[in-house]
């Protein structure tokens, strides 16, 4: 296979209370094509559960969401600290009693930091924090805003797990989440 390809799967649990109460599961699998090694493009699929926020009331699952998407991400950094930019364009159909179809843009800035090494790499301690937002194609753009911290740790160059807190606001409310990661991306270039 040329050199120039990755491939990205992703799992993301998030709950809103630390007792296990799901709200999300996320799982999200695409195709890289690696432009430089400080940029690439990807396209991909996305399956999203969402479940009700008071099991109470409304048990099981509420919404679910299947997801096209196509990404362009470039990377550079200052220092020890590492920057990602993300732009992320996704064409949603959310289920329920009725099937929306839904586009929407996405673009997120991350800093991750090492802290038990100079640069990222295999056994690193890091933090990483990010803002994302959210926009519709619509007469109300304003989707959502995320921000996020979280303490992770890199298994190898292609493995990182990262638990963190997701301040997430739609409209005027604002959630807290707890929000556990895997990143594992096959990488089919060679190694530097």
């Amino acid at each position: 296979m040329d050199e120039r390809w990755s491939i990205h799967t992703e799992a993301q649990y998030r709950s809103y209370e630390v007792i296990p109460n799901t709200e999300q599961l996320l799982l999200r699998g695409g195709v890289n094509y690696h432009i430089s090694n400080t940029a690439f493009g990807s396209i991909g699929y996305a399956n999203v559960t969402n479940y009700a926020y008071d099991n109470d009331l409304m048990p099981g699952v509420q919404i679910t969401e299947n997801r096209l998407w196509q990404q362009f991400l470039m990377r550079n950094t200052l220092g020890r600290i590492s920057l990602e930019h993300r732009y992320r364009l996704e064409q949603r159909w959310v289920g329920g009693s009725q099937n929306v179809y839904l586009d929407r843009i996405r673009y997120l800035l991350r800093a991750t930091i090492p802290v038990n090494k100079n640069k990222m790499e295999a056994k690193t301690v890091f933090v990483s924090f990010y803002n994302e937002v959210f926009i519709h194609f619509n007469d109300k753009p304003f989707d959502r805003n995320r921000l996020y911290g979280a303490v992770g740790y890199q298994f190898s160059p292609l493995l990182n797990i990262q638990l963190g807190y997701l301040a997430q606001t739609v409209n005027t409310i604002t959630k807290s989440y707890l929000q556990a990661t895997v990143f594992y991306n096959i990488d089919f270039r060679k190694p530097e």
